[in-house]
């Protein structure tokens, strides 16, 4: 949304000639979309006034479809196939790819992460669930959430950048799967009820601001929510640069359908956050500047109750078992499509459960450039989701770049083990795991614990000269050391591969150059190891580490140490 005067209103009115002649062409029709001007919507509480921009996403029956002639709270939405009623919601992404002809029962999910972004004024952007249901062809939108406003000062002494918002109710539920009845009209609101979250975050990804301090100096942010007209303890949290956070709560808030809620805060101090539950000890530099600690172990999903977690122990591995991936399978599966971390993207396929066989229906916002990092961060698994055993917040944590696992792996300063200085990595068998140790910045390896062989070897195989049970693993694990087993890669949808050792870890940098006349923008960088002994026993920016975006990997994920 952004702010319109009222004498511009006036006169957008007098435009609703754009929405009344409608012309049918090859059983197909443009829409009239009106957003409801009502003076107690909660759009118009604050001086806020409601605007459609071309090319919205809008769900028509069982289409999507986008807004053109744009202008204030008036659009047209065209090329939709002619019915003799029509029901709308937007935005389309909140309902997928389902037919909602009918109006009634509509599920919907509200998502618990919001991204901030901004139109070309710099306002907000605020995608508030509409909806509307007309047997002719004029649609009148009416809002289905509620707002909370909040309002940002600081006395801090320096500057911060603020990173996200958290609100979190103790009682009703924030976000997650509901219905919605677009018939109700002005009535019409959504009801939260299954797979649902007492939080919701709005996350600023590269919009990320600068909260300056001084009494004059104030930070206005919206947030969508469904309504709680019963009593709840109300917190925001601000999440800042450098693991920090504040928070604020307002007791026994209420907030009705359709209205606004204002919670002010005033920054005063910045709390350290605690290293989430999930995070290893060991230090690993990315950069000359920068460090990550590593995840408890490999990423998993379980479709069914659509739960994150990581795996128990570094060396557990689904295996076999991530041929049943579907939408609906109880078992867990830890190698997924690239990207797929279930935010839509503009993907095709962006579900953890894809098997799409075609590499381009894995492109974050259509296009083989973007990567996961930026405008399309909510693509990486860790940025969107909240991982169970793994701190259960939206972004704790994330996917490294092609360049840091490069990094970790050929680049760093180390300690010396066994002799060797620099000792970056080695091959060997955890527990009877093929996979790959990584020492961490600092590592003094356990006494009693036979030494590694071939650190630093990426041509030669120690799977089994290597090899380690699950105490002296214990003592290398306390030291620091990272293992990533060897899980196997999915691939031909379904299909799982047995081809001995083999592991590959997606990065969250796209293939988006030419190399001769064969080109593989179809593909993202991954760490890659096997048994080979002849040249690709370790590597992750060479040509041959990439794989086809539709390929299952394994997903280790880390978080920054600030």
């Amino acid at each position: 949304m952004k702010n319109f005067n009222t004498k511009l209103l006036v006169s957008l009115m007098a435009a609703v000639v754009l929405v009344v002649g409608c012309k049918r062409e090859y059983g197909t029709v443009t829409l009239g979309a009106r957003i409801d001007d009502g003076r107690d919507a909660k759009v118009y509480i604050d001086d806020l006034t409601p605007c459609w921009h071309n090319n919205d996403l809008i769900r028509v029956n069982n289409q999507t479809c986008t807004t053109s002639a744009a202008l204030g709270s008036l659009a047209q939405i065209t090329d939709v196939i002619e019915s003799s009623h029509y029901s709308a919601i937007y935005p389309a992404d909140i309902v997928g790819n389902v037919d909602i002809s009918s109006g009634n029962s509509v599920a919907v999910t509200l998502p618990r992460v919001q991204l901030y972004e901004v139109d070309s004024r710099g306002d907000q952007k605020v995608k508030v669930p509409m909806g509307a249901y007309s047997s002719s062809e004029s649609l009148t939108f009416y809002n289905l959430c509620s707002l909370i406003k909040v309002v940002i000062s600081s006395q801090m002494s320096n500057e911060f950048m603020l990173e996200r918002i958290k609100v979190s109710a103790n009682i009703a539920y924030l976000s997650g799967q509901g219905t919605v009845d677009v018939t109700d009209g002005s009535s019409a609101r959504v009801t939260v009820q299954s797979q649902a979250q007492h939080d919701v975050s709005l996350l600023f990804g590269l919009n990320r601001p600068t909260i300056a301090t001084g009494d004059r100096n104030t930070y206005v942010y919206y947030i969508v929510v469904p309504e709680f007209p019963t009593s709840n303890d109300v917190t925001i949290t601000l999440y800042a640069d450098g693991n920090r956070y504040f928070s604020v709560t307002k007791y026994g808030a209420t907030l009705g359908h359709n209205k606004m809620a204002t919670i002010s805060l005033t920054v005063d101090q910045l709390l350290p956050e605690a290293s989430p539950e999930g995070t290893l000890q060991g230090l690993f530099s990315i950069s000359a500047t920068e460090q990550v600690r590593f995840s408890q172990g490999n990423l998993q999903y379980q479709a069914s109750t659509s739960t994150w977690r990581f795996a128990e122990n570094q060396y557990d591995c689904i295996g076999s078992a991530n041929s049943n991936i579907s939408a609906t399978y109880s078992g867990w599966i830890d190698l997924f499509g690239w990207g797929t971390s279930g935010w839509n993207s503009g993907a095709t396929a962006y579900m953890p459960y894809s098997t799409s066989r075609t590499a381009s229906h894995y492109y974050p916002g259509g296009s083989y450039q973007n990567g996961l990092t930026g405008e399309y961060a909510c693509a990486d698994w860790g940025v969107y989701n909240a991982i169970s055993n793994g701190g259960n917040e939206i972004n704790l944590w994330r996917t490294l770049t092609r360049d840091e696992w490069e990094y970790i792996i050929n680049t760093r300063n180390t300690s010396t083990v066994n002799g060797v200085a620099n000792a970056r990595y080695a091959k060997a068998q955890v527990n009877n795991k093929a996979g790959l140790i990584l020492f961490p910045d600092n590592y003094t390896h356990p006494n009693g614990v036979t030494q590694p062989n071939g650190i630093n070897n990426a041509t030669t195989t120690y799977w089994t000269q290597n090899n380690y049970n699950i105490s002296d693993w214990g003592l290398m694990e306390t030291a620091g050391a990272v293992f990533l087993p060897a899980g196997e890669v999915r691939w031909n949808g379904t299909q799982v591969s047995n081809n001995g050792p083999e592991g590959a870890y997606w990065s969250s940098t796209p293939y988006t150059t030419w190399i001769g006349t064969e080109h593989l923008l179809e593909n993202a960088y991954c760490l890659f190891f096997d048994d080979n002994d002849e040249g690709e026993g370790v590597a992750v920016s060479d040509i041959r580490q990439t794989y086809e975006r539709f390929y299952g990997l394994s997903v280790r994920l880390v978080r920054n140490n600030n």
